[in-house]
């Protein structure tokens, strides 16, 4: 049975840069797209969305919104008070000092899902190309069922071949055959354990999976060395295990994951 997770509200791009103070790690494929001149215009129509929707208060009569200097842009500031489930959403987005981040890639497009997590609680946070947030509640004690299903294609093979390893070179390519094993994959997922006490950057995991066979591909950012290798459903699972315990380990130091 699938881990159970209940599901919050949908949040715009827009909204979001209301309400919160930044993204953090998290894309805004809509708002991004907005030229910087637009953007409190933007914003100031997506307050009184989140009005109608019945998301914050109106404003007080006198209340006055301060524009104030963003990262990306002019931030809007104003005081106003936010529904409840919807501010414990974003207080729990906003404490996570771990994020799984996935970037999921597919025939049709591309869309994100991030794991933020908060003792035994997991936020999740699905991301389309539309801007479009749902939001969802979970448990962190299943954070490696909630990645598998995040990650890995329901018909996923094992798959076939010798691993491959490329260095960091400009003149480094990937071998024809591995390009076809991995061209073959019906879903790419991109995973990131980003922890915020952490400098170093952290190693992506490329699982590359469907009915024609699956691979991993682990990326090391320190010394720009690549692997790749296939694997049968049983270690993709295992690998995945390994990714969430990583994310999920208290004080010590992160689970490695095999590359």
């Amino acid at each position: 049975m699938p881990a159970s997770t209940v599901a919050l509200e949908i949040l715009t791009d827009e909204e979001l840069s209301v309400l919160t103070p930044g993204p953090g790690a998290v894309v805004t494929p809509f708002l991004s797209a907005v030229p910087d001149a637009e953007r409190d215009a933007v914003r100031r129509t997506a307050l009184r969305g989140l009005v109608a929707r019945g998301i914050v208060d109106p404003p007080a009569v006198d209340a006055t919104a301060t524009p104030t200097p963003g990262s990306d842009g002019t931030e809007v500031e104003v005081d106003a008070m936010v529904r409840q489930d919807v501010l414990s959403a974003l207080t729990l987005r906003q404490a996570a000092r771990r994020v799984v981040a996935v970037a999921r890639t597919t025939a049709t497009g591309q869309d994100f899902w991030y794991a933020h997590l908060v003792d035994e609680i997991a936020l999740l946070e699905e991301v389309g190309s539309d801007g479009l947030h749902r939001f969802a509640l979970g448990h962190t004690a299943a954070l490696a069922e909630l990645l598998a299903g995040a990650t890995l294609h329901p018909d996923a093979a094992d798959g076939t071949g010798e691993p491959v390893v490329l260095t960091g070179s400009p003149d480094g390519e990937a071998p024809p055959e591995l390009l076809e094993h991995l061209g073959a994959a019906y879903v790419r997922a991109d995973v990131l354990v980003i922890d915020a006490d952490r400098d170093e950057r952290p190693a992506m995991t490329g699982l590359f999976t469907g009915p024609r066979g699956s691979w991993s591909v682990v990326a090391d950012p320190t010394t720009g060395r690549v692997s790749a290798r296939p694997e049968t459903v049983a270690s993709l699972r295992a690998r995945v295990e390994a990714l969430a315990s990583e994310a999920t380990a208290s004080t010590d130091p992160a689970t490695e994951v095999a590359p």
